[in-house]
């Protein structure tokens, strides 16, 4: 329940359903979206709006449709008439369930260069204070669709290499979070980064939540593979020189691509010029200062399964790292975070230990109640296990 007030729901509504769809409408028709209710408590301002999304023009008659439901979130595509259309992204978990606040999130769409993903448009975190009685993000929309992880060729990867790296050209001091505010690194915690210490929390946490699934499956050793294999590198993050702003989370499905040979009309990047498919990203949920090769990994590679990761030979991954170590270069001189290609394929490896092993147990817990978790869980635990050298 949401306190009552004028004009607020009393009621918490799936963030998924139709009831969901209706109150968008009304929000976006008395302003409430994006903008300051009378009386009330406004979403976030953010900096720097592109004069195509200026919050004034956020109101008036719209439909809503849902655009997806996601493992954590349900987006929304707010369709104004004459006006281009915004997405809502309404998380429909726990707060404790998401990586991080939605704040951090829309920070790092601030900092993101054009182009790249959406731009920010507002963020409400009070479930409060909130015209729809959860907390949520508004963007821009990003025009495209997901390529199927079978669909993708090597100019899918040249394409992802080269907007990746415009993505990371914005360098961050470490790993951490992103904040609103005059210094968006401020939350970066200071001293020696530590991936090793996040993966023994991790590991803990699995082990806590969903001890049961892990011993069905018989998923201790990943876990005890993938410390392992990130304990093997904890020495190079900790001396890493090129942090970067990194998506955290860049698996097919947050990839979107539009084909024809030419970019979308708003796109000044120059991809207009180019042939190809374009390349845009969404949901920076999992967005911060990061090792660029945690990017680099999650895209596939040996490891894979499901709707998530390109199955690559080891051959095609060489290719689309040295694309990528080119495309960096474009953006100014390439830290030795980079440059270092074999150190940077080692960080890979461990960062595909990590992020598969993650995986994996999401998917394990999920099996029992989902058909397609149950389908891809097989071949996810078998292609790690094939990497990580255990026996099946």
């Amino acid at each position: 329940m949401v306190p009552g007030q004028p004009g607020h729901p009393t009621a918490l509504l799936d963030p998924a359903s139709p009831a969901m769809g209706r109150r968008l409408v009304e929000a976006w028709a008395d302003g409430t979206l994006a903008l300051p209710r009378r009386g009330g408590v406004s979403p976030l301002p953010l900096p720097g709006l592109h004069r195509s999304v200026q919050r004034s023009s956020l109101s008036g008659t719209a439909h809503a449709v849902l655009a997806g439901v996601g493992e954590r979130f349900a987006a929304w595509r707010v369709i104004p008439q004459k006006k281009a259309p915004v997405i809502v992204r309404i998380p429909h978990v726990a707060p404790s369930e998401l990586h991080q606040g939605l704040v951090h999130e829309i920070a790092a769409l601030t900092l993101s260069p054009r182009w790249v993903g959406p731009v920010p448009i507002a963020v409400h975190d009070d479930p409060s204070t909130s015209p729809l009685g959860h907390p949520y993000v508004v963007t821009s929309d990003v025009s495209g669709t997901a390529a199927a992880p079978e669909a993708w060729t090597q100019r899918h990867l040249d394409a992802h290499a080269a907007r990746l790296a415009q993505l990371h050209a914005v360098p961050a001091p470490g790993r951490g979070p992103i904040t609103l505010g005059e210094d968006p690194w401020a939350a970066v915690p200071p001293g020696t980064p530590s991936l090793l210490h996040e993966v023994e929390q991790e590991v803990a946490s699995w082990e806590e939540q969903h001890g049961i699934v892990l011993a069905e499956h018989g998923l201790e050793p990943f876990l005890a593979a993938a410390r392992e294999r990130v304990a093997g590198i904890e020495g190079e993050i900790a001396e890493l020189d090129g942090f970067v702003l990194a998506h955290g989370d860049l698996c097919t499905t947050n990839i979107m691509w539009e084909h024809g040979g030419a970019g979308p009309a708003a796109d000044g990047d120059g991809a207009r010029d180019r042939p190809g498919p374009v390349v845009r990203y969404i949901d920076f949920e999992w967005a911060q200062g990061d090792d660029p090769a945690r990017d680099l990994a999650i895209i596939g590679g040996a490891v894979h399964g499901g709707p998530w990761y390109v199955p690559l030979p080891e051959e095609q991954v060489t290719t689309f790292v040295d694309a990528y170590v080119r495309a960096r270069a474009e953006h100014g001189e390439v830290p030795s975070s980079i440059a270092d290609v074999d150190a940077l394929r080692r960080r890979m490896r461990a960062w595909t230990a990590y992020e598969r092993t993650a995986m994996l147990v999401h998917v394990a817990s999920r099996a029992a109640t989902r058909a397609s978790h149950r389908r891809v869980l097989p071949v996810l635990r078998g292609t790690l296990a094939a990497e990580l050298g255990i026996e099946v």
